[in-house]
């Protein structure tokens, strides 16, 4: 049974309609608060910060001179391509900085509609080209729900190449499969406050460009999970892309990849940044699973 405090989330973004959030963003085509797609106040005060940039994007470097003793943490975040960062990724990004003690490096990632997929990728192979030779301990990447995509396919792309793979891929609530084919995800539209379908596609189609939503490059779910290193998944079983993990998990276990995945009964898309009891026992498994590797 879900907390009473889900419940009761879970009920208020049903009544307020939650979704409205991207189709009014696709429509006026903005990326969010400015100010909070830099680290909040309480990151810079506790952690050391260094902006830089890459490709004309900015890309913050947290406790970064701990690279020669702990891996490098390489977060992308979500948004369905469009959005930029909220103060609920910086958040979480804190609790990584707290429970790990590793170096995190956050990419402000170009978006839609003003890119598409071509220009998004090439970013993110670039960011985890240039910590290669920084990061001696490795590479931990992790992504939620767009950023999971965008992470699983910087993966694929670097086990292709024959480059460095991570020591670890955390997905939070992927956005893997942008067909919007799969008919389990007609009946979890229903069931999930947060994402409504219509939108997703819009967006899908605009991060697509001219390739088809099925290519493994847009939808890292039908490409190659082999060479992939442990996949760790946390994902509700309310989430319209909870269908999406259902496909992952065939792919990896045909792969042959170890996997492990966390599915928690009632809740909807990225529960796991609400501040509610599963959320919280959440942040707590994700920070166990990356000290399994310190």
């Amino acid at each position: 049974m879900p907390s009473i405090i889900s419940s009761l989330s879970y009920q208020y973004k049903m009544q307020t309609n939650a979704r409205r959030g991207l189709k009014k963003q696709l429509s006026t085509r903005t990326h969010g608060s400015l100010k909070d797609m830099t680290p909040s106040k309480s990151i810079e005060k506790r952690y050391h910060v260094q902006a830089d940039s890459l490709l004309g994007r900015p890309v913050y470097y947290m406790d970064f001179e701990n690279t020669e003793d702990k891996p490098c943490i390489l977060y992308f975040h979500g948004g369905t391509f469009l959005t930029g960062l909220k103060k609920k990724h910086w958040r979480f990004i804190k609790t990584l900085l707290f429970g790990t003690g590793c170096p995190v490096v956050v990419p402000d990632y170009p978006l839609i509609p003003e890119h598409t997929h071509k220009k998004i990728l090439t970013f993110c192979m670039e960011i985890y080209l240039s910590l290669i030779p920084k990061c001696p301990q490795g590479i931990v990447v992790i992504g939620d729900g767009a950023g999971a995509n965008l992470a699983m396919t910087t993966v694929q792309q670097v086990i292709q190449e024959g480059l460095p793979a991570p020591r670890q891929l955390l997905l939070l609530s992927p956005y893997l499969d942008l067909t919007g084919a799969n008919p389990i995800k007609n009946v979890l539209a229903h069931r999930d406050p947060v994402l409504e379908p219509d939108s997703q596609r819009e967006a899908a189609l605009l991060y697509a460009g001219s390739l088809h939503l099925n290519d493994p490059l847009i939808s890292p779910v039908f490409g190659s999970m082999k060479g992939f290193p442990k996949v760790s998944v946390w994902t509700g079983d309310n989430d319209i892309l909870y269908a999406d993990t259902l496909l992952l998990k065939e792919a990896l276990q045909k792969a042959h990849t170890p996997y492990h995945i966390y599915t928690y009964p009632h809740m909807v898309h990225n529960w796991m940044f609400d501040r509610i009891p599963e959320g919280r026992t959440a942040l707590r498994q994700i920070v166990m699973a990356l000290r399994e590797y310190l």
